[in-house]
């Protein structure tokens, strides 16, 4: 691979780490809220318990705890970010906000609130299956598993298309370490849900 490509190629791969980091941290803020059953009040079904044509609307795993720890998180994690991009120009020339975004607070609390929203449409169209929350269908697993962890990764590549002085390539990036990153937290919070009960 000649120079100038390799340098490109490690330019984009830093680009995408950086825009990453904070909601995959937030991400991990959001698995110990639910892991250690933090703020319980707010662990309610969005949905109320509504159903629709004899189903849940959206299930019990889509709660108001998401709605808030998730935006909030991710508000708290690039506005700590950007403050830290502000000492460092090598950071600051890696992914600066676009002309015309709102304060970093702002664009990370979008970017969270993307994460949960876009989950939304999954969750309704698995209840409408008959698919319990946090199951999947007999049928098409592979798929069902690949729309579970790329929905909010999606949306939050959109987000950080929108907010960032960036291109679709690094918002593409950014999508598949994202995923990778998804897979990884979803795989490690069954495994310690999984040892909560063992030791029950």
């Amino acid at each position: 691979m000649a120079p100038d490509r390799a340098g490109s190629v490690t330019r984009r791969a830093e680009r995408a780490l950086f825009l990453t980091t904070p909601i995959l941290i937030a991400g991990l803020a959001h698995v110990a809220v639910i892991t250690l059953d933090l703020v319980p009040g707010l662990a309610r079904p969005i949905d109320a318990g509504r159903r629709w044509r004899g189903r849940p609307l959206l299930g019990s795993n889509k709660t108001w705890r998401g709605f808030v720890v998730m935006p909030a998180a991710t508000a708290i994690t690039i506005a700590a970010q950007q403050a830290l991009a502000g000492r460092s120009r090598r950071l600051a020339a890696l992914a600066p906000l676009a002309r015309g975004a709102p304060p970093a607070w702002i664009a990370g609390a979008v970017c969270g609130a993307a994460y949960v929203v876009a989950e939304l449409p999954n969750s309704f169209l698995k209840r409408r299956l008959g698919i319990a929350p946090g199951a999947s269908g007999s049928r098409a697993r592979a798929a069902q598993y690949g729309v579970d962890q790329l929905d909010s990764v999606a949306a939050c590549a959109v987000a950080i298309r929108v907010f960032y002085r960036i291109d679709a390539a690094d918002a593409a990036a950014s999508a598949l370490l994202g995923a990778a990153f998804h897979v990884a937290v979803e795989r490690t919070m069954r495994l310690l849900l999984r040892g909560r009960r063992a030791h029950r």
